[in-house]
């Protein structure tokens, strides 16, 4: 086995060139030289890949087994292409992420890069890391260059066989797929070998499929004098309005004399005879007048005047002779055809002096020329290939070369009309889709930038685009739009699109013009909504319709107790409407006049209870307070007062005060008190009288029934004594009821004024009491202390003791008291 471990691998390589003893005993002297360094190895300097193929670099190592006693470990091996203070290892790097790999078989390791892009292009450096410190080694650089277009592809005879190989200098994809030609003609073999039949005539290339823009040379393989065309460009660039000449060398194998030569172009054929008959560029319409041919000893030259940039195309030679054709397949001259332009540069973002620079160029400028410079088309008498202009300048400037001054390149100018336009035509409602776009005339072409502005604020949109799409547009989207279009040369400012987005009410709240209301306040109820277009107002008390109208304002000018209630709003438009939810007025107002109420009504019999009630209408509800007239501490607290066992003194004027926090109010009652006994004694006078009444009533119908029965009998005898009976018996009933009623008769217009007890009473006027019983007729001329509460008086008028019309609202309880004497 091959004792390779840290071995140089350039040695490595010549001492296999030696015999085998020889390349092993250098082999192992050349290894414990190495082995004592520090070193690293690369098997290649530059590499070339096509684009998308598998590219692997080669890198090996060494280092001392130990140093200064310690022995040396590797702990990491990359390789990297960048260095931000340390290296960067590529497994780390975002745009290598699942393309690379770093495999080490001992000390010799492999960096692939699967799928390799024009962006890998770089120099590629192998690292190793040992356990000591500072030990940290590196390779030389390993260059890789991705192509994308020629693959440098030569056809080469194989040394196993006969077949012939297309070989590349890069590397090219694993799966690569190739295209052979014969004498010009697509032969249809796909693989990396060519093994068919080659004769002295034939000449062969090799093109990779995908790139058939780039064949291999034509290689003759048995004679030097084979078929061929071979083209002065295989590229060419011409100015737009100039002319171009290209050729084709081309050769026969066969002597005859040459029977067809012409050119044409694959992408400008509008008719083929048949697949190897293409059509004569000098037949086409599109080039008539401008397309001249020349032949002149087997060189065919193509000139093609007034370029147009379609002319751009690829064009192919074609000569036959009698039995044999040259083929069409094999790729020939590009032509490029491109006009001047001006390339703007910013060289200050300084806002004091903007300035930018232009520079007039085209991707096949000949070298050499001198310029010219023209602002609003006047020459401005520059001729170098740059001219340094303000930015926001109104001028248009162009450029030509000095020999083709009428071949000037388009005019460069900030933007200018810009202006907005959307697709809708009828009102935007809440959900539809609308387009806006920004147009503007430029060069360069313009960018755009949207704004959206409000009554607060001005929005940047997001988007660079000329187009804004407004998807489901919602109410928050409703704002004057604008854009600004924007170039190297300057900016200009669209003016106001205004979106104004409609819909229904979304919510509708009722608020109070303020939360504690007094009776003949002013009040107002306010209705806020949202809807587009404003919405129209109905007003709702209680669930009654009051009010329509365009306001959300309800006014109550001097609110009265009728107007509390539940309002509510409701809020529409022609895409919908919406119900607000309730709110309570309540009004605030202080106590009626209140009413007074006695029970049990009529006379207050002494030693009885009696309640005075006072009832008013407030809000807030009413509390009460008793009085007696002429005291002024209250008589009691509450609605209803209640007075037990009741007295004498309890007699006269009451009255109750309702209040609340918005103020009070009055009402009186009158209360006269009658003793017990009298009461009795009245209700038993009357009671007699009525029993009397009675009495007498049926005596009489009884009497007239006995006359009409003893009419017949003694008509005139009976008359007579009856005449008597009847007027004996009218004086002994007036007698009887005179004696039994005493003077009640003329007690009829007794009015008693006051009700009076003895003077030695000294009890509490609201304590409970019990009047003293009356005296016997014994004792009567004894008792001179006494007072009578009744006086007699015949044939007066009742005065009354209070003007009912000095308080409506007073209440009177006559009572008549009468002691017996």
């Amino acid at each position: 086995m091959w004792p390779t471990r840290g071995c140089d691998w350039k040695r490595r390589k010549a001492a296999m060139n030696l015999s085998t003893a020889a390349s092993l005993f250098l082999i192992v002297l050349f290894c414990e030289e190495v082995q004592s360094k520090w070193n690293v190895n690369c098997n290649s300097k530059n590499i070339c890949a096509l684009k998308g193929s598998t590219v692997r670099m080669h890198c090996d190592y060494s280092h001392p087994s130990q140093e200064d006693g310690k022995d040396i470990k590797v702990e990491k091996t990359f390789w990297f292409t960048k260095i931000d203070k340390d290296p960067l290892d590529l497994n780390t790097q975002e745009e290598y992420a699942g393309r690379v790999e770093n495999s080490c078989i001992s000390e010799d390791c492999t960096l692939t890069i699967r799928d390799v892009k024009e962006s890998d292009s770089a120099a590629y450096k192998f690292r190793f890391i040992t356990n000591k410190s500072g030990g940290s080694y590196t390779g030389p650089q390993v260059v890789l260059s991705v192509t994308d277009s020629d693959p440098n592809l030569t056809v080469k005879s194989s040394y196993w066989n006969s077949a012939l190989v297309c070989s590349s200098s890069c590397v090219l994809p694993d799966d690569s797929t190739y295209v052979w030609y014969k004498n010009g003609k697509d032969m249809h073999t796909r693989t990396h070998d060519y093994n068919e039949r080659v004769d002295y005539e034939d000449s062969i290339s090799c093109a990779l499929k995908g790139h058939e823009d780039f064949p291999s040379p034509l290689a003759c393989f048995k004679s030097r004098s084979c078929n061929k065309v071979t083209y002065s460009h295989e590229r060419i660039c011409a100015l737009k309005g100039s002319s171009v000449s290209f050729y084709s060398n081309y050769n026969s194998y066969y002597s005859s004399h040459y029977t067809t030569l012409f050119w044409f172009s694959p992408e400008r054929s509008t008719e083929w005879n048949d697949i190897s008959q293409p059509e004569d560029l000098k037949l086409d319409s599109k080039y008539l007048g401008r397309v001249r041919v020349t032949n002149i000893k087997k060189k065919s030259t193509l000139t093609i005047n007034n370029l147009m940039e379609n002319d751009s195309a690829e064009y192919r030679f074609i000569f036959k002779k009698y039995s044999f054709s040259w083929g069409s397949d094999l790729h020939g001259t590009t032509l490029t055809v491109t006009g001047l332009q001006v390339e703007v540069t910013r060289i200050s973002a300084n806002q004091d002096s903007p300035y930018a620079e232009l520079k007039c160029h085209s991707r096949c400028t000949p070298a050499g020329y001198n310029y010219r410079w023209f602002r609003n088309g006047q020459d401005i008498r520059h001729n170098k290939s740059t001219y340094i202009v303000l930015i926001n300048t109104t001028d248009k400037i162009s450029c030509a070369l000095s020999s083709f001054k009428e071949l000037r390149a388009p005019e460069v100018y900030a933007p200018v009309s810009t202006s907005v336009s959307a697709d809708f035509t009828d009102d935007i409602v809440e959900g539809n889709q609308v387009f806006l776009k920004c147009s503007s005339n430029a060069n360069p072409p313009a960018n755009y930038t949207w704004y959206k502005k409000t009554q607060s604020s001005t929005l940047q949109l997001h988007g660079k685009d000329s187009e804004v799409y407004l998807r489901e547009i919602q109410t928050f989207d409703s704002g004057e739009y604008f854009c600004v279009a924007n170039n190297q040369l300057g900016e200009s400012i669209s003016e106001y699109l205004n979106i104004d987005v409609k819909y229904a009410p979304k919510h509708a709240d009722v608020s109070l013009s303020h939360v504690e209301i007094v009776e003949g306040d002013s009040v107002h109820l306010t209705c806020s909504s949202d809807g587009n277009p404003t919405p129209s107002y109905s007003w709702y008390k209680d669930n009654q319709v009051m009010l329509q109208g365009q306001g959300g304002v309800y006014q109550f000018s001097s609110v009265t107790s009728e107007d509390s209630g539940t309002y509510c709003c409701e809020v529409g438009n022609i895409y919908g409407q919406i119900n607000s939810s309730s709110v309570l007025i309540n009004v605030e107002y202080p106590p009626r006049l209140p009413s007074v109420s006695v029970n049990p009504p009529g006379d207050v019999a002494a030693g009885s209870s009696v309640n005075l009630t006072c009832s008013s209408v407030a809000n807030p509800a009413a509390t009460y307070i008793w009085y007696k007239e002429h005291s002024t501490s209250p008589a009691a607290d509450g609605q209803t007062f209640t007075i037990v066992d009741i007295r004498g003194e309890h007699g006269g004027n009451y009255y109750c005060q309702a209040r609340n926090s918005r103020g009070n109010h009055n009402s009186t009652v009158h209360l006269i008190v009658v003793s017990s006994s009298a009461s009795s004694a009245v209700a038993g006078l009357i009671t007699f009288l009525l029993l009397i009444g009675l009495f007498l009533s049926a005596f009489i119908i009884f009497r007239k029934k006995k006359v009409v029965r003893q009419i017949h009998q003694s008509r005139e005898g009976a008359e007579d004594n009856e005449t008597k009976r009847l007027g004996n018996l009218g004086r002994h009933i007036g007698s009887s009821s005179t004696a039994g009623l005493g003077n009640s008769v003329d007690q009829g217009d007794v009015c008693y004024a006051s009700v009076l007890f003895s003077k030695n009473q000294e009890e509490s006027l609201y304590s409970n009491f019990v009047p003293s019983e009356p005296k016997t007729s014994q004792n009567e001329e004894k008792e001179e202390d006494v007072e009578y509460s009744a006086i007699m008086i015949k044939n007066t008028p009742c005065k009354k003791s209070y003007d009912a019309s000095e308080e409506s609202s007073a209440l009177y309880s006559t009572v008549c008291k009468v002691n017996r004497l």
